[in-house]
């Protein structure tokens, strides 16, 4: 018997473009529905819970599009295997690695739109969503900043607050950055600040310049020194952006800037290669996800859907602990923000070896 098989049509790229584009909009879904369940019991009015829905339409997009991956090329393969389409590529001599070759283009494809749409679309849309959160929903001033958040003001100045306690206005680890024609800022230190209407109260600080090199020119400790804010308060909190509301070029920029002034950037370090892993995990989940949907059997998609889930959960667990790590200071940032990956990854490698011996 002569078995004649196109190694172009497999696997049929209408399969997996429906399956992907099915399981994206289910998993969209599912954020959109929980997100808006709690905007109307907070008692938010319709047009800006539209309004929220569409600006953090693209940040679910790119959350979504690896579990997709992983589920779509899952169910797309079992339904390959179950037609009996792979056990006759098989017979032909046909690899489970060539196999993969298609599910691997389409999710490097995919991995590149996620990570487009998140450094190009989803800072802005996070900045305005957050604008309208802070602004509508929270009904109050200064949003909760917990750590860690840099400002910008009108000046070319920058102002960032390693910890804030919004009921009193108290700062803690305050560095202000005021760049000037010399590579290096003008960099102020406090221990301790107060923001009182349109003024920072330092108290216990140093003033540094720098040189060329960047060696310190002039350095001078202070006891109380006042930094007036000539934004009004809301705009200044509304210029603020966090990682998420910033792209891979400007969050670098924003720790080139920390680092020469000497400050810990492991937080926005982890925050800048997470811009990068998550979106190209989908090509992880890929490897997963194939030979995995190799053991489901006719009528078995519940089982897929389960496994799909389950490693989607411990991926995120993972990433979690690992994120936690590296701004902990026990793993290197880019390392934290890459091992789930790896560990994924190298998982899916022992897989497809086995799947390759049966």
């Amino acid at each position: 018997m002569v078995i004649n098989i196109s190694i172009g049509k497999i696997p049929r790229p209408k399969v997996l473009d429906r399956y992907i584009v099915k399981e994206v909009m289910s998993f969209v879904a599912l954020a959109v529905a929980a997100l808006t369940i709690m905007l109307i019991n907070k008692k938010v009015a319709w047009p800006y819970i539209v309004k929220l829905l569409v600006y953090r339409l693209p940040a679910f997009l790119v959350v979504t599009f690896p579990i997709s991956l992983l589920a779509s090329s899952e169910l797309a393969i079992g339904r390959l295997s179950t037609n009996g389409e792979i056990t006759a590529m098989r017979a032909g001599g046909i690899s489970l690695r060539r196999i993969m070759i298609p599910f691997l283009a389409a999710a490097l494809a995919i991995s590149i739109l996620a990570f487009v749409i998140n450094d190009y679309i989803v800072p802005e849309a996070n900045h305005i969503s957050q604008n309208i959160i802070r602004e509508i929903v929270l009904k109050k001033g200064p949003p909760n900043i917990r750590r860690n958040v840099f400002f910008r003001d009108a000046e070319n100045r920058y102002f960032y607050i390693n910890r804030l306690d919004e009921k009193n206005m108290i700062m803690q680890d305050i560095m202000i950055y005021e760049m000037t024609r010399e590579k290096f800022p003008r960099t102020i230190t406090a221990k301790k600040g107060q923001w009182v209407v349109d003024t920072w109260k330092l108290e216990n600080g140093t003033i540094y310049n720098y040189d060329e090199e960047g060696k310190i020119t002039y350095e001078m400790s202070f006891t109380n020194m006042d930094i007036i804010v000539k934004e009004d308060l809301q705009k200044f909190f509304k210029n603020q952006r966090t990682p998420q509301e910033m792209s891979s070029k400007e969050l670098r920029q924003q720790i080139d800037i920390l680092q020469k002034a000497g400050a810990d950037t492991n937080n926005f370090e982890v925050d800048l290669y997470m811009k990068y892993s998550i979106p190209f995990s989908g090509l992880i989940f890929v490897l997963l996800g194939v030979p995995l949907g190799l053991r489901v059997k006719r009528g078995s998609k519940a089982t897929g859907v389960i496994i799909s889930i389950v490693l989607v959960l411990l991926y995120y667990v993972l990433l979690s602990t690992t994120r936690s790590m590296g701004r902990g200071d026990i793993l290197m940032p880019a390392l934290a923000a890459w091992a789930p990956n790896i560990v994924f990854g190298i998982l899916g490698g022992f897989i497809i070896l086995g799947a390759e011996k049966k």
